[in-house]
């Protein structure tokens, strides 16, 4: 009998998945319109936000123009109240500010008993009613009946005339009495009241419209000529536009100030103050 050969046995043939390694890539071309789409969402993220970007550094900009202008407001704030009466001037069309600063003040005594304040000859001392809280400096300047800022004439402590209303404390001086270099003062004070005094103050300011600077100048002798330097002295502020003081009485210095830049937009500053001692 014959026995059948049995079939050979033949592998059945199956579709193998790729693993993802074996995927192929990118062509050049999906390549570059990726990019393309990302530049353009790029692009749009960028001017979305830009302007509260802009914003935020104008804002930034604006308060530090604002901190410039309270700096030179405080400085006064400290300063002017306690300046000479009728110290204050103002010059370079507004640009320039001047006062003298008290160190002390006091009252002289102008009736016996005594050492009194001699308004009819040149003196050399005078007794304190209240003593003085400190022995003053020698080479200060005792004013008596300040009543203007006039760069000659005899009631003003800038006044070079040499019948003006200053002297100068010598060695000696106390808390409770004051030597001095022999003087007639012109009148006597309506309050009875002496001041000591040493170095005016000046307020130099040159605006400009990239931003201008504000300084500060002081250690110079009193003089009948005011400082209108504006490189003179420490750089208190920078961005100043405009600067301007007046005196709206001889008593209240007015402050008008502009700072920060264009692109920013610049702010506007108004202050007064008010200087408290009376003749």
């Amino acid at each position: 009998m014959t026995v059948p050969a049995s079939p050979i046995s033949r592998p059945i043939s199956r579709p193998v998945s790729c693993p993802a390694y074996c995927q192929r890539g990118f062509s050049v071309i999906e390549l570059v319109a990726a990019l393309a789409v990302s530049a353009v969402v790029a692009a749009g993220l960028m001017l979305w936000m830009s302007r509260p970007l802009a914003a935020l550094n104008e804002s930034h900009q604006r308060a530090a123009a604002a901190d410039q202008a309270e700096r030179v407001a405080m400085w006064l704030a400290d300063e002017l109240p306690e300046a000479l009466p009728n110290s204050a001037r103002v010059a370079c069309g507004g640009r320039c500010l001047e006062f003298i600063p008290i160190v002390d003040y006091g009252d002289y005594r102008a009736a016996a008993p005594g050492d009194i304040l001699d308004m009819t000859a040149a003196d050399d001392r005078f007794d304190v009613l209240k003593a003085l809280p400190a022995t003053p400096q020698t080479g200060l300047q005792i004013v008596v009946n300040n009543q203007n800022a006039l760069p000659a004439g005899s009631l003003s402590a800038y006044s070079a005339d040499p019948n003006n209303n200053c002297s100068t404390v010598v060695a000696g001086a106390s808390a409770t009495q004051i030597r001095m270099s022999p003087k007639q003062f012109p009148a006597p004070s309506p309050t009875q009241r002496f001041y000591l005094v040493g170095s005016p103050v000046s307020y130099l300011c040159q605006p400009a419209a990239g931003g201008g600077t504000l300084r500060r100048y002081t250690g110079y002798a009193i003089q009948s000529a005011q400082p209108t330097n504006t490189n003179l002295g420490d750089l208190l502020a920078g961005g100043m536009i405009d600067c301007r003081f007046s005196l709206t009485r001889p008593d209240l210095v007015s402050l008008y100030l502009t700072a920060g830049d264009d692109t920013a937009g610049p702010i506007g500053f108004f202050a007064q103050f008010r200087l408290r001692h009376v003749p």
